[in-house]
């Protein structure tokens, strides 16, 4: 008798498995799209957990700057919701928003990510700027001006 019940727990616990595995890989969680903004409380906003962030500067002219994100999201709902940059002085504060189905029941893991950002540096003087991805920080140097002389 203790076998059987053992079988069907671990039936049980594959099909329950199997059936979150389902939703996480086929997306359907009911994520609104960037810029709505319903005024319901169906869904639960925050902020993403970067963990680092790593400034490239790629080699180029005018000079690109990529920033590479990576941290991870708290459960197998919440996702990537929006990203936004803005520049303060010689400070690129970007951040990373996440957004979750407010009455979801989600599998509790710790779900990672890399995002890759591009900045906007066209234009800027030589000089010094710092970064800064949902706390963490990070700094990049521009040799010269980064603006095509024609």
């Amino acid at each position: 008798m203790n076998k059987n019940i053992l079988i069907l727990a671990a039936i049980i616990a594959g099909s329950v498995i199997a059936g979150i595995a389902i939703s996480i890989l086929s997306g359907d969680s009911p994520i609104p799209p960037d810029n709505e903004d319903n005024g319901t409380d169906e869904f639960i906003y925050g902020n993403a957990t970067v963990e680092s962030i790593e400034v490239v500067v790629l080699e180029s002219f005018p000079v690109q700057i990529n920033v590479n994100a990576s941290g991870y999201l708290p459960d197998s709902c919440t996702k990537i919701h929006t990203i936004t940059k803005e520049k303060q002085g010689n400070i690129f504060l970007v951040a990373i928003k996440t957004v979750r189905p407010a009455d979801a029941v989600c599998a509790q893991v710790i779900v990672p990510f890399r995002e890759v950002i591009s900045l906007d540096v066209y234009g800027l003087k030589a000089g010094i700027y710092n970064v800064n991805v949902n706390g963490v920080k990070g700094t990049f140097e521009l040799t010269t001006d980064n603006i095509i002389q024609k």
